[in-house]
């Protein structure tokens, strides 16, 4: 900002101090352009990114393409176990034991409890299964719903390794 005597603050001030400027203020203001290069290099990222989004959305949906099988098991004992794409419609299956009775969704995307007799109702609030490896757990009922792949144990991918 200029001062009415044609000077500025900045040379005011530095002519208080005993006439000395500050070293930085000499330098040429610095002027950022943007250059060919920087296209080229901003578009090459782009690209990447654009194929990684690419490859995992593939991947993803080939894994979700696999076969998903359901499986429930009371007591240990397995009581039911379909591959998810056999349910054309939404099905309810009931499970009826000593301690009470489940009630089932099960269609060819998503599996939940619908209704449990249980008292606290947590295999409820797990909400929908719907990729291998999802599971709710009743334990009132001795009941477990889990997602499993249909593959073989080959197939299937590994969450740990410990030595």
């Amino acid at each position: 900002m200029r001062r009415k005597d044609g000077q500025s603050n900045t040379s005011a001030s530095a002519g208080a101090r005993g006439g000395k400027t500050r070293p930085d203020r000499d330098l040429p203001a610095r002027r950022f352009r943007f250059l060919p290069g920087d296209a080229v290099v901003i578009g090459a990222v782009a690209v990447v990114c654009v194929i990684l989004l690419l490859v995992t959305w593939i991947y993803g949906k080939s894994v979700e393409n696999r076969g998903r099988v359901v499986r429930i098991t009371q007591d240990g004992n397995v009581i039911l176990e379909r591959n998810m794409a056999d349910f054309s419609e939404p099905t309810e299956y009931r499970i009826t034991s000593d301690s009470g009775e489940m009630v089932i969704l099960l269609s060819s995307d998503k599996v939940y409890v619908k209704d449990s007799s249980c008292p606290d109702k947590i295999c409820m609030h797990v909400g929908e299964l719907k990729k291998s490896g999802d599971g709710a757990v009743c334990l009132p009922n001795r009941v477990v719903v889990q997602i499993v792949s249909s593959g073989t144990e080959e197939d299937q991918e590994v969450d740990v390794v410990a030595k």
